[in-house]
């Protein structure tokens, strides 16, 4: 039993600057760090940070960015053998801009993570069980997405879908997930609504449902979590923590959701841990390096 997660890993090149630029202006930056990034490659780490086996399918390029995006997942043990290398393509990278009043501006080249297909499609359907989680996001192709979940049907296995970035030209099938997991902002785009506290996020919740969903998650930030499946929506309150940076708060939440769910936990326990992973990450700065490890979140006071 795996939690496999098919998706985007990226190298996060972030410049610290006291104001973006405009067209045609140069500015100098304070400092400049690099992280390890992308949906699929966080969400890899915060499961296997949450005690779950994990294996990493997606693609880098064959140049230096590669090994620094992948050395966190590395050095925490996750199975890596199925991510292909293009030589075509350099590996993902988000360009990011942070002026000092927290402003942002990003720019991602996908680079290898567009050049995901058959191959790797055809490595999922020799690994995939009854027994595993599937995760994706958004930041693949959608035809590879389409075809990942058909695989996984026949396999029998769990798929977990976190619809970001959202997008308006979602083909509708994707929407037939086992768990779907958008923030309220991508709900919002995704339905045509505003959503802005629990009541909207529950009337979200069950409208994704009925796009096909069995289990619609709509995650508020430090509002909590909204949730709908056959039996009814429910709402789990939000953790109170200092919050520093809540960057990648939301992969953690779907990386420890899919790890206690494959631990055989309920899941209202599954999210009511990712909630407060989710939260306990947003306490230090920066994505990957911040996610935290089961013990800490058990550590946590109720």
């Amino acid at each position: 039993m795996s939690v496999v997660v098919l998706g985007s890993i990226n190298l996060d090149l972030i410049a610290q600057i006291d104001k973006i630029p405009v067209a045609g202006e140069t500015r100098l930056a304070q400092s400049l760090l690099t992280a390890p990034g992308g949906k699929g490659a966080n969400q890899a780490l915060a499961a296997r940070r949450m005690g779950a086996d994990v294996i990493l399918l997606g693609m880098v390029g064959d140049d230096a960015f590669a090994s620094q995006a992948l050395r966190l997942l590395r050095q925490d043990g996750v199975d890596l053998s199925h991510v292909g290398v293009s030589h075509g393509s350099s590996t993902g990278m988000a360009l990011i801009s942070v002026e000092n009043s927290g402003q942002n501006a990003i720019t991602v080249i996908p680079g290898a993570n567009y050049e995901l297909g058959s191959e790797t499609l055809l490595r999922l359907e020799r690994i995939l069980t009854a027994d595993d989680f599937l995760v994706m996001q958004a930041e693949i192709p959608f035809e590879v997405i389409e075809r990942a979940m058909i695989i996984a049907r026949r396999a029998g296995s769990q798929i977990l879908w976190d619809p970001a970035p959202a997008s308006l030209h979602f083909p509708r099938s994707l929407f037939h997930a086992d768990v779907i997991t958008p923030n309220q902002t991508e709900a919002g785009l995704l339905l045509g609504a505003s959503i802005e506290d629990v009541r909207s996020a529950k009337a979200a919740a069950r409208q994704l449902r009925e796009l096909g969903a069995h289990i619609a998650i709509v995650k508020l930030g430090a509002q909590g979590i909204v949730w709908a499946t056959s039996r009814g929506v429910f709402y789990e309150p939000g953790v109170e923590v200092e919050a520093v940076d809540a960057v990648g708060a939301g992969d953690v939440f779907l990386g420890a959701l899919t790890a206690r769910l494959e631990a055989k936990d309920s899941l209202t326990q599954a999210i009511k841990t990712a909630n407060r992973a989710a939260a306990l990450s947003a306490t230090q700065k920066g994505a990957q390096p911040s996610f935290p490890w089961l013990g800490d979140v058990r550590k946590m006071r109720p």
